[in-house]
C-alpha cells in the first residue's frame, strides 16, 4: 500500500475518529452540558453523510499495529449496509436525548458517540487486533451507557 490516501480511505478513518474525538471530548469536558447536545447531533448529523459516502465507495484501509500486526479496516458488502444503520439510529437516539436528558448530558452524549466509534469500528474491522479495540470499547461504552 503507497502512502497516498485516497478520499474514500480518509473518509473511512474519519467516520472512526469524529465521533470517538467528539464524545472524548464531552466526556473530559467540565461544564460541557449545555453544549452537548448541538454538538452530539451535529456531529452525528457529519458521520451518517460521511457513512453513506463510505458506503458507496466501499474503502479499505491498513496501517500496522503492534509487533507487525496489521490494523485493517474494509467496508464490504455488509459493512455497508450497517455502518450507515449504525450511524443514523445513533442520530436518531442522540436527537431524542437532547429533549430527554437533562442531568449529566455531556457524560451521556460524550458516550454515545464513544460507542458508536466502537460500533462502527467494529462493523469495518478487517483484521483480528482492529477487531479485537473495537469490541472491548463498544463493550466499556455499553457499560457505562448501561451505569447511566
Amino acid at each position: 500500500m503507497s502512502g497516498v490516501m485516497t478520499p474514500a480511505q480518509l473518509a473511512l478513518w474519519l467516520l472512526i475518529l469524529v465521533p470517538a474525538v467528539g464524545g472524548a471530548a464531552l466526556l473530559v469536558a467540565r461544564r460541557a452540558d449545555r453544549l452537548a447536545g448541538a454538538m452530539s447531533v451535529a456531529t452525528a448529523a457529519v458521520v451518517v453523510a460521511v457513512s453513506i459516502a463510505v458506503a458507496v465507495a466501499r474503502p479499505a484501509v491498513s496501517v500496522s499495529f503492534v509487533a507487525g500486526a496489521q490494523f485493517a479496516l474494509t467496508v464490504d458488502t455488509l459493512a455497508a449496509v450497517v455502518v450507515p444503520a449504525v450511524t443514523v439510529v445513533t442520530f436518531l437516539v442522540l436527537v431524542f436525548a437532547v429533549g430527554d436528558i437533562r442531568e449529566a448530558a455531556g457524560r451521556f452524549h460524550g458516550l454515545m458517540l464513544l460507542f458508536a466509534s466502537a460500533a462502527v469500528l467494529t462493523a469495518t474491522a478487517a483484521t483480528l487486533p482492529a477487531l479485537l479495540l473495537a469490541w472491548e470499547v463498544m463493550g466499556a461504552a455499553s457499560y457505562a451507557l448501561i451505569g447511566f
